[in-house]
């Protein structure tokens, strides 16, 4: 009988070793997956090896007040070809027939239904409003080149309506030029403040 109980006791200390390591490899893997990802200032965790990071000044008030003429902003270059545009980002495009890139605000995208009420943009039923919560007003011609894409109110597959902080009508943005797609997308704008 007493060999028995050693053996038992012998499996239980293995068992228990066992259960450590395996506790210690989770924890080195943890410890190492977030060693090579950063937090960036929207305190969302991204992969630094997707984009190409740069500096820009920013030219024109149609970002206003948010960012500011001549204001310096982080682009994350390339940063949607690893991940996904998200409603609220803030995101620098270019068009094939005009020189230079632009920063907007995506505010709607796919699946997102678009009205519009009394010279103003509904998102899902709510205004449209910039970062001081004022409404983006919209004008007679701009709601019907808004309205043409559009099938029972919904933004069509890669259409993302992009819009500046300034609610102005001759602000240039969708409001003047439709929706942009994710081809136009140069990357992600981080403001430095």
């Amino acid at each position: 009988m007493p060999p028995v109980e050693i053996k038992e006791n012998q499996d239980n200390i293995s068992k228990r070793k066992l259960i450590l390591m395996f506790l210690a490899i989770i924890a080195i893997a943890f410890f190492i997956h977030f060693a090579f990802l950063k937090q960036d200032s929207g305190n969302v965790i991204i992969d630094k090896s997707c984009f190409e990071k740069k500096t820009r000044t920013v030219d024109g008030t149609s970002m206003s007040p948010f960012i500011k003429n001549g204001e310096t902003v982080t682009t994350y270059e390339n940063y949607y070809d690893c991940n996904e545009i998200k409603k609220g980002d803030i995101i620098i495009f270019n068009f094939k027939t005009r020189e230079g890139d632009y920063i907007k605000k995506v505010m709607a995208m796919e699946g997102d239904t678009l009205e519009f009420e009394d010279g103003f943009i509904k998102i899902n039923g709510e205004f449209a409003v910039n970062s001081l919560g004022e409404k983006h007003r919209i004008n007679q011609p701009q709601q019907k080149m808004l309205s043409i894409p559009l099938e029972d109110n919904v933004i069509s597959k890669n259409s993302y309506l992009v819009l500046g902080d300034n609610t102005d009508p001759s602000t240039f943005d969708s409001r003047k030029f439709s929706f942009i797609s994710n081809q136009q997308i140069v990357g992600r704008v981080i403001i430095n403040k």
